[in-house]
């Protein structure tokens, strides 16, 4: 999913304490449509849009559903962030702010 920037990286939101919403199952029409395919091998069962400049410190994890969930990032290709640097959890290295 690739949108547009609507919010730069030092607003309000992007400086508060950011909880992700739960993860919201694909619908069955979804599913058809092949809105869940993540590759040309794998698919999620759920999904979750985080909005632009947030950092996710605790992504929901696939364990929880015994499925796979999609993270959805905004992405801002004037001033392009790879978007692992929103999440800071079992990435291993340095990711995030």
């Amino acid at each position: 999913l690739v949108t547009q920037n609507t919010q730069p990286a030092s607003s309000p939101l992007a400086l508060q304490k950011y909880n992700a919403p739960p993860s919201q199952l694909f619908s069955a029409e979804d599913i058809l449509l092949n809105k869940n395919q993540v590759t040309h091998k794998s698919y999620a069962d759920s999904f979750i849009y985080h909005p632009t400049g947030v950092i996710v410190e605790f992504p929901e994890a696939a364990a929880v559903l015994k499925g796979s969930i999609a993270h959805f990032f905004p992405v801002n290709s004037e001033n392009y962030i790879d978007p692992k640097e929103n999440i800071q959890y079992s990435l291993g290295g340095q990711h995030g702010g």
